[in-house]
């Protein structure tokens, strides 16, 4: 005969602590609403934007809108972990599509900050045009 142990109640807390738990930057991932939904739209609608015009398909990228935390941070990416970040307080800006190519190259490809090249620079000394952000990303595949 089999005996069970009555356990307590072991939810993980890992899944319970989620919600409260602070990531990199001190940002916080924002709940999804209608509002949250149109920003994290318009990062899904640059990464469809690039799979037209690479002709490599890019894997599937988890885009999430994050909030609170280093207001001089404009984006993150798990290297190679296919996780983008983006604040809220980065869309609105000039700087939306070189900041989301950027992190797309960080979270796909693993690239490194190069401070010779204006999209892979650390930080945003100055607002690439839209064709100058295509063509350095185009370059990276």
């Amino acid at each position: 005969m089999v005996q069970t142990i009555n356990k307590p109640n072991t939810m993980n807390t890992a899944t319970r602590t989620r919600r409260t738990r602070k990531g990199a930057f001190g940002h916080s991932q924002v709940r999804m609403d209608d509002s949250v939904y149109l920003l994290r739209r318009q990062v899904i609608e640059v990464i469809y934007a690039a799979n037209s015009r690479l002709s490599v398909r890019l894997p599937r990228l988890e885009v999430r809108v994050v909030d609170g935390g280093d207001c001089q941070v404009l984006g993150y990416a798990v290297m190679g972990g296919k996780v983008v970040h983006i604040p809220k307080d980065t869309f609105g800006r000039p700087c939306l599509l070189q900041v989301v190519l950027h992190e797309i190259l960080h979270a796909v490809l693993s690239t490194e900050h190069d401070e010779d090249c204006r999209l892979m620079s650390a930080y945003v000394d100055h607002t690439l045009t839209d064709d100058e952000a295509w063509e350095l990303f185009l370059g990276y595949f």
